[in-house]
């Protein structure tokens, strides 16, 4: 006798099953990723209104701060301190300082020379009428430029004619004229606040 299977079997093709499933699936993940673009659309939405509310307060603060500035009894003795400083700040590198001349001129002088006249101008150039007791010291008084921590600052030593003068009491000098050249930089601002930190 032929025995009846009372197991249910599953006699449907999986591969028709799957095919049945895909466009939920894909309904599913649309629907998934359109509910995720709508917030976070609201989510911007949102945070430029809250940048907007940022932005008006913070501009009603600075009128206010402006109104409050511009209101300020002082406020034109302090824009005119503001404009001197600005103008001074100008000023001072433009000027010339002849007195920082004086101590390198002064380094390159021999002891026993002395100056009668001294004249000089911006463009770099000095005259000097200068007295020295001999002829050696003239010498050196000359070779004095010649070296390198004094050549740096002067240059183009030229000498004139030199006179033998008697002194008041019976001692000798010798008078002559130079004509040098300066380096500008001397007469120049220089910054002694150093604000590197």
């Amino acid at each position: 006798m032929a025995q009846i299977n009372l197991l249910k079997q599953n006699s449907s093709n999986t591969s028709l099953d799957i095919g049945k499933n895909v466009p939920k699936i894909l309904v599913r993940a649309a629907l998934v990723i359109l509910v995720a673009l709508a917030g976070y659309y609201g989510w911007l939405y949102f945070k430029s209104k809250s940048i907007e509310g940022q932005t008006s307060a913070l501009k009603i603060k600075m009128d206010n701060e402006v109104r409050t500035g511009l209101g300020q009894a002082d406020r034109n003795e302090v824009l005119t301190r503001q404009l001197q400083i600005k103008t001074l700040s100008g000023l001072i590198p433009a000027h010339l300082y002849w007195s920082q001349l004086f101590q390198p001129l002064a380094d390159a002088t021999l002891k026993n020379a002395s100056y009668t006249n001294f004249e000089t101008n911006a463009n770099g150039t000095i005259s000097l009428d200068v007295s020295v007791p001999s002829l050696e010291d003239l010498d050196k008084f000359l070779q004095v430029f010649n070296l390198a921590d004094y050549n740096k600052n002067f240059s183009d030593v030229m000498l004139g004619g030199y006179t033998k003068a008697d002194g008041k009491n019976g001692s000798k000098s010798y008078n002559f004229q130079v004509k040098l050249k300066f380096n500008p930089q001397l007469i120049q601002y220089k910054n002694t606040n150093s604000n590197a930190g």
